[in-house]
């Protein structure tokens, strides 16, 4: 049962991740998004998604770790850094564009 909740969080906080970065991409279409620094426009509720989504996903992990053990650390950061791919994505489009 905790495997299942576990799994559950995992995937709610990896959506929300994601949503929070289309969020910030909408919100900057024709602009690169920094790696480092402030992005230039924020949406409002963007922080909060990925605040929670992240919260959500070590949750999740430390409720896998009766299963997983320490590969939980592995889940950690391709769940919390998946979102990332997004920036790239738009990065891309955003330099073919011109």
């Amino acid at each position: 049962m905790l495997e299942t909740l576990g799994i559950a969080l995992l995937i709610v906080g990896t959506v929300l991740g994601f949503t929070a970065a289309r969020q910030i991409t909408r919100a900057n279409h024709g602009v690169a998004i920094p790696w480092s620094g402030r992005i230039p426009n924020q949406p409002p509720r963007a922080p909060l998604w990925r605040g929670v989504g992240g919260a959500l996903v070590i949750v999740g992990a430390l409720s896998l770790y009766s299963t997983l053990g320490v590969l939980i650390i592995v889940v950690v950061l391709v769940a919390t850094a998946s979102p990332l791919l997004v920036f790239v994505a738009h990065n891309r489009r955003v330099a073919a564009a011109g």
